[in-house]
């Protein structure tokens, strides 16, 4: 509220003159005076009597000030109702009175009107302004430069057609105008990166349709790597970026691994956790990409070259006219380059970016897995470049032999790699290992037993723990090689149970009494063969099958009998038939011979 005048105030200071020798309830009639004698309000009025004048109305605050018939539960489902409505861009969709109105129609009792809700939901933070900045972000810092970064690849509003610069205005490129968008097949992206100590900015520009692993993995070489145009260089020990596709690959994931970078995303709708490179996008647009409408650039390459040398400048603070100085909680303002400069008490800050050709391993690099044998593994590290044994024999409870275990190499640690070994029922364990670098001179392990003089049992695998338990379990407290040799003496195990009777495997077996069960009557089988399945004999062969058995009782009268019962031919049973009706004195043809009387 604005201070009144000076010749307000006199008049003010008289009206409470007034007010004070003024009988009771007669007050208000002074205060509506002098609203309309001077255009002012009547709440203005006693607001300027109670914070300029000094005026006390005298009366006692209500004992029920701050509160309401309406229940807290109506209350907070209603402020929910408007608040599950609100959009991405934090508008409101939901009105108060149809939050009431829900809230009525689900049995929540409503007995005050709209305005004394909103005055309610305001009151108590519950409105939806309130809702909207209720999280209170916590301040971080880190502990020194190149102790955390934050990279952030973002869409540049530039873009090249040919060798012109183009500029993508909100009049032709909007959410509603989607086809705008699709004529541009090559987009300009900013890559950006943020040291949070001393808030030196880096950048560069990539022409690409859209974020990828490639344009990420040279950037990353890039603003980690020494420029002759930029002071601030190395690997940090934390890196925090969102959840971009590209950021997440496996390559990228695996390079980060291999050089000893932990790497953090943030929740959705959490990007103020890296405020730092949303700050340092918005300083680029506004200090460098807005002089290219003045001096426009014909390709990424010079457009790159540009950003080079407005990097150097910004850091160090030396740009003309414009504050490049970053304002922290200490109330000075401090230059980005001297900040980092701090490193130098920090030595172990500074960490050199391994050359292209070592990181690029692990970008077409699968995953690699190797056989554990007698606790060794082999890998060739690519930073070596030759292979090295690996000793896991300590950690032997967690694999049998043979086993597979996978591999990733670790840079900048002298040929180490991480192993990770598959446990069942928990997390993988993961271990860091060292190239064994101790050999004879016969190139034998030195770590190894000397033969005759020293003997040191290896480390169970979880396989041998298991066999070892199987034999305790069969043969009581033996070892492997006791319980071996009991069994190839064919000794009877599990004597220990059932007090020394051993085990009972078969003959608890017929003990129990069946079920009785009811069956169908079981039917004939019929055993004549199928006539398709015996060879039919023609007539010839007939009375030659049929003179074999009868020799001399065989007459050859009987052919036209045959022919006429089988014309079609007839198979061995049918001729057995044919045989026993002769020998019972029928014809061939089955029927009785016929005699005189």
């Amino acid at each position: 509220m604005n201070r009144p005048s000076a010749e307000m105030m006199e008049c003010l200071l008289e009206l409470k003159r007034k007010l004070d020798a003024a009988a009771h309830g007669q007050g208000g009639k002074l205060v509506d005076e002098f609203a309309a004698m001077h255009s002012r309000s009547k709440q203005t009025v006693w607001k300027w009597l109670a914070l300029f004048a000094g005026y006390q109305s005298g009366r006692k605050q209500r004992s029920d000030t701050g509160m309401t018939r309406l229940s807290k539960q109506t209350l907070d489902h209603i402020a929910a109702f408007k608040s599950v409505s609100v959009r991405a861009n934090g508008k409101a969709t939901k009105p108060t009175a149809v939050a009431m109105n829900i809230a009525d129609a689900n049995g929540l009792e409503v007995n005050v009107g709209v305005a004394q809700v909103n005055r309610l939901l305001r009151a108590r933070k519950l409105d939806v302004k309130s809702q909207a900045n209720a999280r209170n972000h916590g301040r971080l810092r880190a502990e020194c430069p190149n102790a955390v970064h934050e990279i952030d690849p973002s869409l540049c509003l530039i873009y090249y057609m040919g060798n012109r610069q183009m500029m993508m205005t909100e009049a032709e490129f909007n959410k509603n105008k989607p086809a705008a968008m699709e004529r541009v097949k090559l987009k300009v992206w900013r890559y950006t990166r943020y040291d949070h100590a001393s808030a030196s900015i880096d950048v560069k520009y990539y022409q690409a349709a859209g974020e990828n692993q490639a344009s990420l993995f040279d950037f990353l070489l890039h603003t980690w790597g020494e420029q002759p145009q930029r002071l601030s260089h190395g690997l940090p020990k934390r890196l925090l970026w969102d959840k971009g596709s590209a950021n997440t690959s496996s390559g990228i994931v695996r390079l980060l691994d291999a050089l000893g970078v932990v790497h953090e995303t943030h929740a959705t709708h959490h990007a103020w956790v890296k405020g730092g490179v949303e700050k340092a996008n918005h300083i680029v647009e506004m200090h460098f990409e807005s002089r290219l409408r003045e001096q426009p650039v014909s390709s990424v390459e010079e457009l790159n070259e540009a950003a080079e040398r407005w990097v150097r400048d910004y850091n160090a603070n030396m740009i003309k006219h414009v504050d490049c100085r970053v304002r922290r909680h200490d109330g000075e303002k401090h230059v980005r380059d001297d900040l980092w400069q701090l490193i130098l008490r920090y030595p172990d800050a500074l960490v050199k970016m391994p050359e292209r050709k070592v990181c690029a391993w692990y970008l077409t690099g699968q995953e690699a897995s190797r056989q554990v044998r007698d606790g060794l593994i082999t890998f060739v590290h690519p930073e070596i470049g030759k292979s090295r044994v690996y000793d896991l024999t300590q950690w032997a409870e967690f694999y049998s032999q043979r086993d597979k275990v996978k591999v990733m190499p670790m840079l900048l640690a002298d040929g180490a790699v991480r192993v990770e070994i598959e446990r069942l029922g928990q997390e993988p364990l993961l271990v860091e290992v060292m190239p064994e670098t101790e050999f004879t001179e016969f190139g034998q392990l030195q770590s190894a037993a000397l033969i005759g003089e020293e003997h040191r049992a290896a480390p169970l695998t979880v396989a041998e723990q298991a066999a070892k338990d199987i034999a305790r379990t069969a043969y009581g407290d033996v070892n492997l090689d006791e319980a071996e040799a009991l069994l190839r003496k064919n000794v009877r195990p599990f004597q220990q149970f059932n007090d020394g009777k051993g085990m009972v495997a078969h003959s608890h077996l017929g003990q129990g009494e069946l079920p009785e069960r009811l069956l169908p009557k079981a039917q004939d089988l019929a055993l004549r063969a199928s006539e398709t399945e015996q060879k039919r004999k023609n007539i010839v062969q007939m009375m030659v099958w049929l003179r074999g058995h009868l020799q001399s009782e065989f007459r050859p009268e009987i052919r036209a009998d045959l022919e006429r019962r089988f014309p079609d031919g007839a198979t061995e049973p049918e001729l057995e038939e044919v045989l026993a009706d002769l020998r019972a004195g029928r014809t061939a043809a089955g029927r009785a011979h016929l005699k005189a009387v």
